[in-house]
C-alpha cells in the first residue's frame, strides 16, 4: 500500500479550483501534482510522456471547449488505473458519471466530509487487487441492475428501479416511496417520469407514477388501484387514477 497518492484537479473556476485543492492538501496521504483550468492543458501535460499519471483525478464536467468526459476517455486510453471523482454543479450528468465507475459524483459547493469520504473510497479501490479476467468459456455476467439518480438536498442518491413502488408529486417536491424507505426531492414529477422506463412505470394521475409490477388490484371502473409492498395492517395502499389516464392503465393491466 502506498503512503501518499498523487492528485490532479481540473476545474475552470479559479476559486473552486483553489478550494478543492486546499481541502485535499490538508490530508497527509495526498500529494498535490497539478491543477488545470481546462481539459486541453490537463491532457497536454499528461500525454507528453514527461509527467506521471495521477492516482486521483478531480474533474469538473462543464468546461470551455472540451468537457470532463472527453478528457477522461482520452486519459484512460493512456492509463486506465487512476480513479476519477467528479466535482460539478450539474446533477443531470450523474448517471453518465457513474457509467465511468467513478467512486463519487460530488455537487458544488463541495463539503469537506463528503470530499474526504470520496477520497477514502477511491483509495480503497486503488488498493483492491483487480479481479482476474474470466475464462473464455465463462458464463456472461448478468446485465447491470438499472437505477436512476435523484438529488436529495446536496446529495445524489442512487435508487434501484425495482425498489421504487410509486412517486407522488406534492407542491414543489416529489416523494419517492421505495422498499428501502422514502425520499423527498425537489425535482419535478415530469423529470422523474422521463427517467423511468415506460414499460415498467406509468403515470396514473397528475400526482402519481406507479411501478406496474406493484399493482395488486384495481377497481372495476379503474378509478383506483391497490399496490403491493405498501400494506399496513394487512391493507394495501389505494391510489386514485385520473380520468385521462384510465384507458392507458386498462390497456397496460389487461393487455
Amino acid at each position: 500500500m502506498k503512503m501518499t497518492y498523487r492528485f490532479i484537479v481540473v476545474e475552470d473556476v479559479e476559486l473552486q479550483r483553489q478550494h478543492i485543492t486546499g481541502l485535499l492538501q490538508s490530508r497527509l496521504d495526498l500529494e498535490f501534482q497539478a491543477a488545470f483550468e481546462n481539459a486541453q492543458e490537463a491532457y497536454q501535460y499528461l500525454a507528453s510522456g514527461q509527467n506521471p499519471m495521477p492516482d486521483l483525478l478531480f474533474l469538473d464536467v462543464e468546461m470551455p471547449e472540451a468537457n470532463g468526459f472527453s478528457l477522461l476517455e482520452s486519459l484512460r486510453r493512456l492509463e486506465p488505473s487512476f480513479r476519477v471523482i467528479f466535482v460539478t454543479a450539474f446533477p443531470e450528468y450523474a448517471i453518465k458519471g457513474y457509467e465511468y465507475n467513478a467512486p463519487a459524483y460530488l455537487l458544488k459547493p463541495v463539503e469537506p466530509d463528503k470530499l474526504f469520504r470520496a477520497v477514502d473510497k477511491a483509495i480503497r479501490e486503488l488498493n483492491t487487487p483487480a479481479a482476474p479476467a474470466p475464462a473464455a468459456s465463462a458464463v456472461s455476467a448478468p446485465a447491470s441492475r438499472p437505477f436512476i439518480m435523484i438529488k436529495v438536498k446536496q446529495m445524489l442518491i442512487k435508487l434501484w428501479l425495482d425498489d421504487i413502488i410509486y412517486c407522488e408529486g406534492a407542491n414543489v417536491n416529489v416523494r419517492i416511496v421505495t422498499s428501502a424507505g422514502e425520499y423527498l426531492t425537489r425535482e419535478r414529477l415530469k423529470h422523474i417520469e422521463q427517467q423511468l422506463p415506460a414499460d415498467r412505470f406509468l403515470r396514473i394521475h397528475d400526482s402519481f407514477i406507479v411501478n406496474l409490477e406493484d399493482v395488486k388490484g384495481f377497481a372495476a371502473n379503474f378509478t383506483t388501484i391497490e399496490l403491493m409492498r405498501t400494506e399496513v395492517k394487512g391493507k394495501a395502499l389505494s391510489l386514485p387514477v385520473g380520468p385521462k389516464y384510465r384507458q392507458v392503465l386498462k390497456e397496460k393491466l389487461q393487455g
